[in-house]
């Protein structure tokens, strides 16, 4: 899974680089890029298991802590949990 891995999230960093040269970068086009990449693992996600699961989330966090992007929206959580917790905090 390792060169599989390697490969997709080497993806996502190319696509936050191509942000962070753009002339216009905001959270929103980071947090698009953020959609594309999760989409990415979506051909392995059934053979992914928890930890490889963090692993994933820890490079998508390392990679916003670089540009400053302090929130996936609930993305990374629904990638992890299948669903946001804060979305069930917030309907109670």
């Amino acid at each position: 899974m390792r060169p599989i891995f390697t490969e997709k999230i080497n993806s996502v960093a190319s696509d936050f680089k191509s942000v962070a040269e753009s002339e216009n970068s905001t959270d929103k086009k980071y947090q698009e890029k953020i959609k594309i990449g999760l989409s990415r693992f979506a051909d392995v996600y059934m053979e992914l298991d928890t930890e490889d699961r963090e692993r994933v989330c820890t490079y998508f966090e390392e990679l916003m802590d670089i540009v400053g992007l302090e929130s996936s929206n609930g993305q990374l959580n629904k990638f992890m949990y299948g669903f946001d917790p804060n979305e069930m905090t917030n309907k109670n």
